[in-house]
């Protein structure tokens, strides 16, 4: 899912700051809270920005630490403008779509895009435990275990949140 935006995260995550590849891997994992890139995505696509002139790289100690230059910086602002257009025409198509849809999806799906426009993600401090939840409902759906008790379930943990107001 995050694979074809690593571009932009990387980019993001050095903005004000100068990383190694390992470190910006770890902080790009801190940062959505579950997705960590793979090296081998990290330090090919690290290469593509040096040539491009969107990073630079420097030595500390036995460390090559990347940040962004100033072209970098340019062209970052200029996806921004791009995204935050987007997101806008999202939102208003939303707003229409909300008329005739429950008020809380309305409100979960602006908050989520309201989310991204800022340049977070969304919900990032819950994703372990939404992938996690995601990936055991369906791996016990799949196994043709009985959807109603899983609905039970379901319906109990929203009860259960709702008590948290």
């Amino acid at each position: 899912m995050m694979v074809g935006y690593l571009r932009m995260i990387v980019m993001k995550t050095l903005v004000d700051r100068k990383l190694s590849g390992y470190d910006l891997t770890k902080q790009i994992e801190k940062d959505t809270g579950t997705w960590k890139p793979s090296f081998g995505s990290i330090y090919p696509l690290l290469e593509r920005l040096l040539k491009e002139n969107l990073v630079e790289v420097e030595a500390q100690g036995r460390r090559k630490v990347y940040f962004l230059t100033n072209d970098g910086k340019k062209y970052l602002k200029s996806i921004d403008k791009s995204n935050n257009a987007l997101v806008d025409k999202l939102i208003a198509t939303w707003k229409v779509f909300g008329k005739i849809t429950d008020r809380r999806d309305m409100s979960f799906m602006l908050e989520v895009f309201n989310s991204l426009k800022k340049g977070q993600l969304p919900f990032k401090e819950l994703n372990p435990e939404l992938n996690e939840l995601r990936a055991t409902m369906f791996e016990i759906y799949s196994a043709g275990k009985d959807s109603n008790k899983i609905k039970h379930v379901l319906k109990e943990t929203v009860r259960k949140l709702k008590t948290i107001r």
